[in-house]
């Protein structure tokens, strides 16, 4: 059941905090394969035909769902004070009194557009609003609500003493307003919600009207194109092919969700999406029943091996021994604070109980370390590196090879698993040997 609300009246500023909780809509599925929370702040142009409904209903149309809060007084901007979320009582309350997916920021539509107040109001209270956001949840993100342009340009006045340039028209105040803020969530490793860029793509091309009778605001097409671009970004989803179309006929509909995968999607990453997600990669070399592994992940913290045959490691690049021949699934899961990225790949074994590599059929074999640490290689004399390996696949030590010699020290008596690398970094050969 929908229960949406509206928060643009000012007499929300008086509400406490367990009220503001209270005007939190959910959207309930019997199967949610999704499920996304987000609190929208902003302005007229989130309110204007419920925006934040939208998103939810074009979530509900697909399986998903989309728990949501929003304040969203008219004419509020994010720094300029009194009305300013940065130090609105509600704002700060809601921003701290769940833990939220996302936390969407639209600034007042002129604002970005005008230098002075742009760097002197806009960028300032951006920047506290993100420290409050993550100091509530340092996994929630903030996305900024990217808005249009008017729809004829002209020269914008917020007040008489701050206004911008005269834009010749729709396309060069959209212009402002992009570069004002990607450079805001760039600086804040920010995710941005490309509305105002989608616009642009049906206005260019379709020269379908989006705009309502004051130029400013949104018809029910322009917003219905922001909740497709919000719901493309939250869900990492593409939304053509939702069924759910607030009204509009199947082919407008149909137009404007494929307009909001475009932007969306063909240029995610300049949006900064998914860019606090880690990458989860590897290869692997096998030498009989031994797998070693080569750590490939980026922006993670922690990792997770999984070699198929019910044993684990949590080493960085582990060499693991296996026990039976066959295919087995390597999984490496690699996380950071907040967020996990997983990739598999098979390996298969064929021979167990048997350290010993071939390069070249010359079997390369290992004699020492005598007492002085000393190790000569039979039928290899090139250079390269070394390096030994505990059970649990613990690097204790890698040394420099020379000539087909090298000399350790360091290691303490038992069965060691050894690995000789070549100057390019493949492997030629392992093996173990017994101290």
């Amino acid at each position: 059941m929908y229960r949406p609300i509206n928060t643009g009246s000012r007499f929300l500023k008086t509400l406490t905090l367990s009220c503001c909780l209270s005007l939190l809509v959910c959207i309930h599925l019997s199967a949610q394969p999704l499920q996304r929370k987000a609190l929208f702040l902003g302005n007229s142009y989130t309110y204007v035909n419920n925006l934040p409904f939208l998103v939810a209903a074009l979530a509900h149309s697909s399986g998903d769902s989309l728990f949501f809060g929003s304040h969203t007084p008219g004419g509020y901007t994010l720094g300029w004070r009194p009305d300013a979320h940065v130090a609105d009582s509600v704002s700060l309350a809601m921003i701290s009194g769940y833990s939220w997916d996302f936390v969407i920021l639209q600034e007042q539509s002129q604002t970005p557009a005008i230098a002075r107040l742009r760097d002197s109001c806009m960028y300032p209270a951006s920047m506290v609003l993100h420290d409050s956001i993550k100091s509530a949840n340092p996994c929630s993100r903030l996305l900024f609500y990217l808005t249009w342009g008017r729809r004829f340009g002209g020269t914008q006045c917020f007040t008489p003493n701050y206004c911008s340039p005269a834009f010749a028209d729709f396309n060069q105040m959209q212009d402002s307003l992009t570069v004002a803020y990607k450079k805001i969530a760039d600086s804040l490793s920010a995710w941005i919600a490309p509305v105002g860029e989608a616009w642009r793509i049906v206005i260019n091309n379709t020269g379908i009207v989006l705009h309502d009778a004051d130029d400013s605001h949104p018809n029910l097409k322009g917003s219905y194109l922001a909740a497709c671009v919000f719901y493309d970004a939250m869900f990492g989803k593409h939304s053509h092919g939702l069924s759910f179309t607030a009204g509009l006929t199947a082919d407008t509909a149909a137009l404007l969700q494929h307009a909001a995968d475009s932007i969306t999607f063909s240029y995610s990453n300049y949006w900064n999406l998914n860019n606090d997600i880690p990458a989860s990669a590897f290869t692997t070399n096998v030498s009989s029943d031994t797998l070693f592994t080569h750590n490939l992940s980026s922006g993670a913290a922690t990792w997770l091996w999984n070699f198929g045959d019910g044993q684990t490691s949590a080493l960085f690049e582990p060499v693991h021994v296996y026990q039976a021949a066959g295919s087995y699934p390597v999984k490496l899961k690699a996380c950071n604070i907040c967020f996990c990225d997983s990739v598999v790949h098979h390996v298969v074994i064929t021979t167990v109980g048997v350290h010993a590599h071939r390069a070249e059929t010359k079997l390369i074999t290992m004699t020492g370390p005598d007492d002085s640490g000393a190790i000569r290689f039979v039928n290899y004399q090139g250079d390269g590196s070394l390096s030994f390996y505990a059970a649990n696949g613990e690097i204790t030590g890698t040394w420099p090879v020379t000539a087909g010699m090298a000399k350790v020290a360091g290691n303490k008596s038992g069965i060691w698993f050894w690995l000789l690398t070549g100057k390019d970094s493949k492997i030629v050969a392992s093996g173990k040997t017994a101290r």
